[in-house]
């Protein structure tokens, strides 16, 4: 009876799924392992079968685009996951591929039936979008004969799509520090692993440091609205003049909590993303614009590369950057809003652009 890939597994002391990867290329598997399952293969004069093997690799035309649904809930009008999805499936569109949405639970089953969707080959490619995605599932995903895209977050050897974080941060910390005069910040961050969060925090900690102002950083376990609200109560004296929140939903988290402080010392709030709900809120949040769809098209665009690469594995990895864009409202102070936050300065609006980085 012919030897089976069971058979080379066994015999390699690994699992099928790895053997498998070893045997098609497939990355994250180390020397010594690939070793061991070729000299399985040798010894047992296994022969994979060619048919099932280029029906594993066929193209499907389909590109699953996983969402992180704990992190960006896929309702609500101008939810960052919304934006993103509506820019991978235009450009999709434009290349006459399909989309195989999989919202990702914080449950074992959730992650194990979307992760099974793409290592089963019935999809091209893979986006990931949030920076909540367990190292050891993006490993896995990787480690599959199909190319991967993460959006806002990184892994090594695996091409990304980011915001401009570091730039948008600058000109909304300078317009804070130079525009208002405030000297105490506090920023509302998500877990200091998180990419977005890391390159935030480190730009406000920065331009602070030049300008000599001081900062305290509140970390939470996501960047939720309940988790900005909670965020505030942990604050610390001497009490802020301006908090900066890494996006928009702890901004509002943290202006609903502070509704119940006195008006004289409410600090004007800051966000991040210019989700839709960032106009409605009273006062209208001043944040700075991520374009989520152009965010989406970029990882359209490098996944695509990779499908269609002659020699994929010759390919860079790359880092792209998606331009921000500053949009000032009332909750910095711009317009002295009257029942924010009486200290306030006034300072003129400017409406800037801030160009992409590298």
């Amino acid at each position: 009876m012919p030897a089976t890939l069971s058979d080379v597994a066994r015999l390699a002391g690994v699992s099928e799924a790895t053997a498998s990867r070893a045997l098609n290329g497939g990355r994250y598997v180390a020397a010594a392992t690939r070793e061991r399952v070729e000299a399985a293969v040798r010894q047992l004069d296994y022969l994979p079968h060619r048919a099932a093997r280029d029906l594993s690799r066929a193209q499907t035309a389909t590109i699953a685009l996983l969402v992180h649904h704990a992190q960006y809930p896929a309702h609500g009008e101008g939810t960052f996951s919304e934006r993103v999805l509506a820019g991978v499936a235009a450009a999709l569109a434009e290349h006459g591929y399909d989309l195989l949405y999989l919202p990702i639970g914080d449950d074992a089953g959730s992650r194990l039936r979307s992760l099974a969707a793409v290592h089963e080959g019935r999809t091209d490619g893979a986006i990931l979008v949030g920076p909540a995605f367990p190292a050891e599932g993006i490993a896995s995903l990787a480690g599959s004969d199909r190319p991967l895209v993460l959006i806002d977050n990184r892994f090594p050897g695996i091409d990304a799509v980011l915001a401009d974080n570091r730039a948008g941060t600058t000109e909304l910390a300078q317009h804070l520090l130079e525009v208002h005069g405030y000297r105490r910040l506090a920023c509302l961050a998500g877990p200091a692993t998180w990419p977005s969060t890391a390159e935030r925090v480190a730009a406000l900690r920065s331009i602070a440091r030049r300008a000599g102002a001081t900062i305290q950083v509140v970390h939470a376990e996501e960047t939720t609205m309940r988790d900005g609200s909670e965020a505030v109560g942990r604050l610390r004296d001497p009490w802020p003049d301006a908090i900066v929140a890494v996006n928009d939903a702890m901004a509002l988290g943290a202006m609903h909590r502070l509704r119940t402080v006195p008006s004289r010392r409410r600090p004007a709030v800051v966000g991040h993303d210019d989700i839709a709900w960032a106009q409605l809120s009273t006062p209208p949040l001043t944040t700075v614009r991520v374009d989520e769809a152009a965010m989406g098209a970029a990882a359209v665009a490098l996944l695509l590369g990779r499908i269609n690469a002659k020699d994929e594995e010759s390919l860079p990895v790359r880092d792209v950057r998606v331009p921000v864009d500053l949009r000032l409202r009332q909750s910095c102070g711009c317009s002295g809003h009257p029942s924010w936050n009486g200290r306030l300065r006034g300072g003129r609006p400017k409406r800037s652009s801030v160009p992409a980085g590298t």
